[in-house]
């Protein structure tokens, strides 16, 4: 009797023991070393909505998160940078109007400024012509929580300038290449100093991109390539919804996904955010970040 019991303490121990074994051997999951959350955002207003339709939509995205880049809202400059200062939000939207048709923003309560800028990319068909100059907007924060250094980069490409995954040749489609391989360029040139978001209405469609996988094109320029680098959140958790525009997903929120033991924030979901008066529907993709 004292030897079975001495055999079932034996059992008991290695049983723990094995399970103590199982856990440290299971990795952790990128969350679980986070200690702060918060939320990115992108929405394309349509320029031609009445007042009352934008500050819909405005409102509506901004209440769902803290960073937002937003598209085709240059003349409606003075109204967010008063906008921005009655609702306790930073605003970056630069100079000339077609470099604050894409303009950030950010929560005062969550984020300080540390630096801003904007790049100037290509104008198809010269300047006042249709369609507008392209420009990549940057903010450098500050996450207060944490105390680390965020980028947000924020675009618009041109539209019509793919078919079903594939270029159409036109001057506006050489003007989005050079965009894409610039806003790479500068995700990858801050990188080292922060952890990089971007966002923006890239006119094309994931899902018709991957499949075609022109080189030129978002998926092969940003994702179709090894860690580190950009990836989007249709990559990440698939395509929700019925779309950002009509049935396309062509609004995108990206981070810098690093090697796993470098990282330090990571995408843990998002959602598609429709009930805009826009022709298009926002995206909202949640984030953790340690500190």
């Amino acid at each position: 009797m004292a030897g079975g019991k001495r055999w079932s303490a034996r059992g008991a121990g290695a049983l723990v023991g094995a399970a103590v074994l199982l856990v440290s051997l299971v990795p952790a999951t990128p969350a679980a070393a986070a200690n702060s959350t918060f939320k990115a955002a992108t929405l394309n207003i349509l320029n031609e909505l009445n007042q009352a339709d934008f500050v819909h939509d405005l409102e509506l995205i901004t209440a769902k998160a803290d960073l937002v880049g937003l598209n085709e809202v240059g003349n409606r400059k003075a109204y967010l940078k008063d906008w921005a200062a009655d609702n306790g939000w930073w605003l970056y939207a630069p100079e000339p109007t077609q470099a604050a048709n894409e303009a950030l923003l950010a929560r005062k309560s969550m984020f300080d400024v540390l630096d801003k800028g904007s790049n100037f990319v290509c104008d198809t068909n010269g300047p006042g012509e249709v369609p507008p100059a392209r420009y990549n907007n940057w903010v450098r924060y500050r996450h207060k929580a944490t105390g680390r250094s965020v980028y947000h980069l924020n675009a618009h490409a041109n539209a019509s300038i793919e078919n079903n995954g594939r270029p159409e040749d036109l001057p506006r489609t050489a003007c989005a290449e050079q965009q894409f391989q610039a806003l790479k360029d500068l995700a990858a040139a801050k990188k080292d100093s922060g952890q990089v978001i971007v966002s923006g209405d890239l006119n094309v469609d994931f899902s018709a991109d991957r499949a075609y996988g022109y080189q030129k094109f978002p998926w092969q320029v940003f994702e179709a390539n090894e860690l580190p680098n950009l990836r989007s959140c249709y990559n990440l958790y698939g395509e929700k919804g019925n779309g950002t525009h009509g049935n396309r997903h062509i609004d995108y929120v990206y981070f810098w996904k690093r090697l796993e033991e470098y990282r330090e924030m990571w995408m843990t979901d998002y959602s598609i955010v429709g009930g805009t008066n826009s022709d298009h529907n926002g995206v909202v993709a949640a984030f953790t970040i340690s500190s």
